[in-house]
């Protein structure tokens, strides 16, 4: 502290020499312009050195008149002045990232709302899915309550035909019983006629009249008719109708021939009657016999043909074996399925699968309606779903 006091009374004893050392080289110098600028010049140097040590000494006296206190002071206004510029810049750089963060804050704003507008969405498909299923329950139940109401209509149709068949047989049976005395009757008025006439004894000759009478008689009673008549052959025929009129049978077509032998031979229209073995007695027992037998399978008859409008079938009357034909939609290949009939179906015996042909190649498969006792229409039915759901 007294080291700078010292210089600044020594720099003040200098200006004081400076200040007073002009006035006097002033009054000694008149040596022309020159002179004079060149002290107008140093003049205003001495003027600026006296304002610049006047300033030294100012703070030399500052210096000199401050305690360690105020410096102190100013040390800690100071170092507060750097807090308070920390602290900011540290605000602004605060206020900087709360922008930052707010611009984030509404982004994840509006992503939430994206998201909850998705998950509305979610929620009315979910919403609609699920009403989509119910009402796909609701068709398939129905579409199911459908199904089995028409099987159960078809058994019942099936049910009532067979009653009627059977009391269309035993009406037929009464029938040709009431028949066949006329028969009898009008078959010895024939031979009697034949006698008279030189023909042999034998069924075939016949008085046209005679039988005219009975061919009413028969149609009236039994829905027999006689279609021809010559020397040698009859031709009758059976209209199922005459007994049942809901049936859907054709009327069968009995065609009797004798040869010179005095053997009969007997065709028909149907394809299921096998008349190789019955043996001809005479024309009322064998048509009679003929007609209860064709009563007696009508029933299956009646739904093979019902089935064959609806599906490609063929009847094997021989091997009583029923193929089925199934093309398969969009392929070239198809199947066929080979079933077969016991002996006193649909009463007694049962429809059982023999093969499955595909491209005439054999497939080993297991399968078989859900039923107990499967008709043959529950077979077709059961085999055309089974490939619509594997196509």
């Amino acid at each position: 502290m007294h080291q700078p006091a010292a210089d600044g009374q020594r720099l003040l004893k200098e200006v004081e020499s400076a200040r007073n050392h002009p006035k006097t080289e002033e009054c000694t110098t008149e040596e022309g312009p020159t002179v004079v600028q060149h002290a107008m010049g140093f003049r205003r140097n001495q003027k600026m050195m006296f304002r610049q040590l006047k300033t030294c000494a100012l703070l030399l006296d500052l210096v000199k008149n401050s305690d360690a206190t105020t410096i102190k002071e100013i040390t800690q206004q100071q170092d507060i002045q750097l807090k308070v510029n920390e602290t900011r810049q540290r605000w602004k750089s605060l206020k900087s990232e709360s922008r930052v963060q707010e611009e984030e804050l509404q982004n994840i704003s509006t992503i939430l709302q994206k998201f909850q507008a998705l998950e509305t969405k979610q929620q009315t498909l979910r919403e609609a899915v699920q009403l989509y299923e119910a009402k796909k329950q609701q068709l398939e139940e129905a579409a199911q309550r459908k199904r089995l109401q028409q099987k159960e209509k078809q058994k019942l149709g099936l049910g009532e035909e067979k009653s009627q068949i059977e009391r269309g047989i035993e009406e037929c049976t009464l029938s040709i019983s009431k028949c066949r005395a006329l028969i009898q009757q009008a078959q010895k008025a024939v031979q009697q006629l034949a006698r008279k006439s030189g023909f042999s004894e034998r069924v075939s000759p016949c008085d046209v009249r005679t039988l005219s009478q009975l061919q009413q008689v028969l149609k009236t009673q039994s829905g027999v008719e006689i279609l021809g008549l010559s020397e040698d052959q009859v031709r009758l025929q059976f209209d199922p109708c005459a007994l049942i009129s809901l049936t859907k049978l054709t009327p069968l077509v009995l065609t009797v021939t004798w040869t010179d032998n005095g053997a009969a031979k007997l065709e028909t229209n149907c394809a299921f009657l096998d008349l190789s073995e019955m043996e001809f007695v005479d024309l009322p027992n064998v048509t009679a016999e003929i007609w209860k037998r064709y009563m007696s399978q009508a029933e299956l008859w009646g739904e093979i043909q019902d089935l064959q409008n609806r599906y490609a079938i063929d009847w094997l009357e021989d091997e009583r074996k029923l193929k089925f034909l199934h093309w398969r939609a969009g392929r070239s290949s198809n199947i066929v399925y080979t079933l077969y009939v016991e002996h006193g179906y649909p009463s007694d015996g049962e429809v059982k699968l023999c093969s499955i042909q595909e491209n005439n190649c054999l497939l080993e498969l297991v399968i078989k309606p859900p039923q107990t006792k499967p008709l043959l229409a529950d077979w077709l039915e059961y085999l055309n779903n089974l490939e619509c759901q594997q196509g």
